[in-house]
């Protein structure tokens, strides 16, 4: 249970990371990042880093803020940027390892400490004030890390830890933090909402089931690498009419700006297809949520389970894709009896528990199904051998023996057949079945191997 609880967490994780560094390089290419109103200037280009380092973890905000490190270092590569930006730069400042861990090494080491921030303050008994703490001072500990790294890498440049307090001095310091404080607390309180949660267990689930059979993974890939060189065609066309309308009007221009005029279309670029990828994670997102809507009414109202139809569906296309495996087919001893004696709601109680210890049982990257009543299957295509399947089952019937109703002991009969690909899905089952009334005829509580 724990390693499909993290499993879920990873999925979750990773299309949170994607939209932090497409929202991070949107940011830091477009005013959306840099708002400007006189006298009040407010960046809000490192505001992804924190948000992602308090709803994913340090790992993630690290890289959201390397993500960071290297927008900007693109952007100083230019002519028109300052002196004081230059040193960003590999290319300008004359000092290009400098630079890197100046632009990429000081962000992700931002990204890094804020994310132990937020780790710690979320153990704290009130973490929403942790939390907030954290976030108003994500500004001030952002320009300590940088001009302490300024300082002892260009120290020519005349920069020290001392401009930190120029920085809190600025007209913009407190909105700016007050509009940081109010974002990370909103994304915190929406990530742990039983809305988004529940959202994202259905991606969850859905992955599940695409990991299973053949999913529109080149789909999307096809998608995206169309996007992208749709976004480049876009880009290449303005760059060929700005040259082609300069030539019009005879005007000549220097190699510096021709170089700088590129620069910005590539952060143009950059801009276009990180917007792209927003809106592409968030179509995926909706795609997959519709996609669970409607797997989940081909599932079993009481043990979530696949129904019949489904999963023959699923079952037989798996049997045709992977080589080896094992159909399982189990039903309760007396479970009529446990109907009529202690009455249907708690036999529907067995019923869901014994469909649990049977996922449970094995991983869930096999496919199981009820078929009706008390009888249950499973198509196993993990990589098993026999005496895998045997200590797996032993196990699992061990457990079922706990699950006593009064004086009755829940036990189970099993039959387990070798996948075969000359075999369709339908033949499978009925030689399983097969075993499984073998078990029956032998004294219940057992299983039978076919060969």
């Amino acid at each position: 249970m724990k390693i499909h609880s993290k499993r879920k967490n990873v999925d979750s994780n990773t299309y949170l990371l994607l939209m932090f560094i497409a929202i991070e390089l949107f940011m830091s290419f477009s005013f959306v990042g840099y708002i400007h109103i006189e006298p009040i200037s407010l960046t809000f280009v490192y505001i992804p880093v924190l948000i992602s380092g308090c709803i994913l973890g340090p790992k993630e905000s690290t890289i959201v803020g390397a993500v960071f490190g290297l927008a900007s270092m693109w952007k100083a590569s230019a002519f028109y940027v300052g002196v004081g930006g230059a040193i960003f730069s590999p290319s300008m400042s004359g000092k290009p390892l400098e630079s890197i861990v100046l632009s990429i090494g000081s962000r992700a080491l931002f990204g890094l400490v804020t994310g132990l921030l937020f780790s710690l303050a979320k153990k704290i008994p009130c973490p929403r004030i942790g939390i907030a703490v954290v976030a108003s001072f994500g500004r001030i500990l952002h320009a300590f890390i940088v001009y302490t790294c300024m300082m002892t890498l260009f120290p020519e440049a005349g920069f020290t830890v001392r401009d930190t307090l120029t920085d809190i001095q600025q007209n913009d310091f407190v909105p700016f933090t007050i509009i940081t404080v109010v974002a990370v607390i909103v994304c915190y309180e929406f990530y742990r909402s039983p809305f988004f949660q529940k959202f994202m267990q259905r991606i969850h689930k859905v992955n599940q089931a695409s990991a299973k059979i053949a999913s529109g993974k080149w789909g999307v890939i096809a998608t995206v690498i169309l996007v992208t060189l749709a976004s480049v065609s876009v880009a290449v066309y303005f760059t060929n009419r700005i040259e082609t309308v300069m030539s019009q009007y005879n005007i000549r221009l220097s190699d510096d700006i021709s170089y700088d005029l590129m620069h910005l279309q590539i952060q143009f670029l950059l801009g276009i297809l990180s917007l792209a990828m927003i809106v592409i994670i968030v179509i995926i997102l909706h795609q997959k949520n519709y996609s669970y809507l409607s797997y989940e009414a081909r599932l079993d109202g009481l043990t979530g389970l696949l129904r019949r139809r489904y999963f023959f569906h699923i079952g037989e296309k798996l049997v045709k894709s992977n080589t080896g495996g094992y159909f399982i087919i189990m039903d309760i001893d007396r479970f009529k009896m446990i109907n009529d004696t202690y009455g249907h709601p708690v036999g529907d109680q067995v019923l869901a528990k014994v469909a649990d210890y049977f996922q449970e049982a094995f991983s869930r990257q096999n496919i199981f199904g009820r078929l009706g009543g008390d009888e249950f299957v499973a198509l196993i295509i993990s990589p098993l051998s026999k005496a895998d399947i045997e200590n797996t089952l032993n196990d699992m019937k061990d457990r079922l023996k706990k699950l006593q109703i009064q004086d009755l002991t829940v036990t189970c009969s099993i039959g387990v057949i070798p996948v075969d690909k000359n075999y369709s899905l339908e033949e499978l089952y009925r030689q399983a079945d097969h075993l499984l009334y073998e078990a029956k005829k032998n004294g219940k509580d057992q299983f039978v191997f076919g060969k």
